[in-house]
């Protein structure tokens, strides 16, 4: 491929910052464009949010009054930990649509199981205890607390299993996790699914990065020890290494991540710090365009009619893989360039989505769906396509510090679909990763014409 062309990014407005990841871009979608934006979208008018209630967390009770419903029939006044209160209180009262995902009568039976359990728990179990009711909700809720604590590892949960893609020890690099402590990585798996909130499956494998999370695997019971993990891996020579890792608050930011996948096996994460990047692949005729920050796309724009005018190009690839959430209004212009006629049909126009387009980024994906004649390939979205977006209710929870974040508006479309599918589904294997092939990329370029 060549490179004609790209844009720089401004790295630390991508830079990953903890367990938030891609999805607490919110002074951008809590302006006036974006609010127009989604406006025009069909999002509606926005919730005001409530003002902060309640005294400062010292002068809190640990406990606060509730409503319970009793055998008989009857509310009987009852006590909850007060940071289970607060949860329930924002879901209730703040959450744009709380009962998306499932029922109000689970989400209520969690809660009072969750009550009961909290006052006799340690601090891991009970932020556990505590996530297990956000992961009852949608892609957009979020749930974390300092200190970061995590053990200094990355992984991404690949078809064929789940894999390192950095550490700060590098010889891990490429390892296949087979148990942590007494815990297979299969029983990681299900431990950890009901404290990972998600719109669909493809939001639980976005987050496999909370596997290294040190609350996380504490407070569910998989490790025992926080300094004693031992997590065991089969190192890509073959044989097997169990190994404490060392832990930290540090190790995202300084491995240079910059969303769920990490590593530069492939061009396209390679390039992932720019903004956007384009390149005309000669053999397929395609000029290929990958979106990765929302800026002003109108350089890839002129790029790309000159590559369709001068018949250097016939087809147009455009890679949205690694779009998270932020401020869509930028990229309408180039939605409405790739309605160009000459490429505007399912066989010349194809579109790579995946696991990473939350928010602003299901936005983007819905709108090129519903507009256009792309084919999608890869991955499905992690949100539903009528995504969760902000403003934002941050609730700090005073009992464990952690902070529990709800959505207040939707896009607003009405479409049911819980995930935007591709039109071409891609699993990603570990083996072609580590090899640097870009199996969905290579299937959008070697499609018959």
């Amino acid at each position: 491929m060549k490179q004609i062309g790209g844009t720089a990014l401004r790295v630390s407005s991508q830079r990953f910052r903890g367990r938030t990841l891609a999805r607490r871009w919110r002074a951008l979608i809590a302006s006036t464009a974006v609010a127009a934006t989604l406006t025009a979208c069909g999002a509606g008018t926005a919730p005001t949010p409530a003002a902060p209630s309640g005294s400062p967390a010292s002068q809190l009770p640990s406990t606060a009054p509730a409503t319970a419903l009793s055998t008989t029939g009857t509310t009987t006044p009852t006590a909850r930990p007060v940071d289970v209160q607060m949860m329930d209180d924002a879901v209730r009262n703040q959450h744009a649509d709380p009962f998306a995902v499932v029922p109000e009568a689970v989400w209520s039976k969690k809660v009072e199981a969750v009550a009961q359990a909290f006052p006799t728990a340690d601090k891991d179990h009970r932020a556990m205890l505590l996530g297990q009711l956000a992961g009852l909700l949608d892609t957009h809720t979020q749930f974390f607390g300092p200190p970061e604590l995590m053990y200094d590892v990355w992984f991404y949960r690949f078809a064929d299993g789940m894999y390192v893609v950095a550490a700060r020890d590098h010889t891990l690099v490429g390892a296949r996790l087979i148990s942590i402590g007494r815990t297979s990585a299969k029983d990681v798996e299900k431990l950890m699914q009901p404290v990972i909130p998600g719109d669909n499956p493809s939001a639980r494998l976005n987050a496999a990065y909370l596997t290294a999370y040190v609350d996380h695997l504490h407070g569910l019971g998989i490790v025992a020890d926080p300094s004693k993990p031992r997590f065991t891996f089969a190192l890509a020579s073959g044989r097997q290494r169990t190994v404490d890792l060392s832990s930290s608050t540090s190790f995202p930011e300084s491995a240079g991540i910059l969303g769920s996948t990490a590593g530069g096996f492939t061009q396209a994460l390679r390039h992932r710090g720019q903004a956007l990047w384009w390149r005309t692949d000669r053999s397929s005729r395609s000029f290929v365009l990958s979106v990765n920050d929302y800026q002003d796309p109108s350089q890839a724009i002129a790029a790309m009619k000159k590559a369709l005018d001068s018949r250097h190009a016939d087809r147009v690839v455009v890679d949205l893989r690694y779009l998270r959430g932020g401020d869509p209004t930028p990229l309408w212009p180039l939605v409405d360039a790739l309605k160009d006629p000459r490429v505007n049909s399912q066989a010349k126009f194809k579109v790579l989505i995946g696991r990473e387009n939350e928010s602003a980024a299901t936005v983007l994906v819905y709108t090129i769906d519903t507009t256009t004649d792309a084919t999608l390939i890869g991955e499905a979205t992690p949100a539903r396509a009528d995504p969760f977006l902000c403003p934002c209710e941050d609730v700090n929870l005073p009992t464990t510090g952690y902070v529990f974040s709800v959505p207040q508006a939707r896009a607003g479309n009405g479409d049911p679909r819980p995930a935007i599918a591709p039109d071409q589904a891609v699993a990603i294997r570990a083996k072609d990763f580590f090899a640097g092939r870009d199996v969905a990329l290579n299937l959008a370029l070697k499609l018959k014409r």
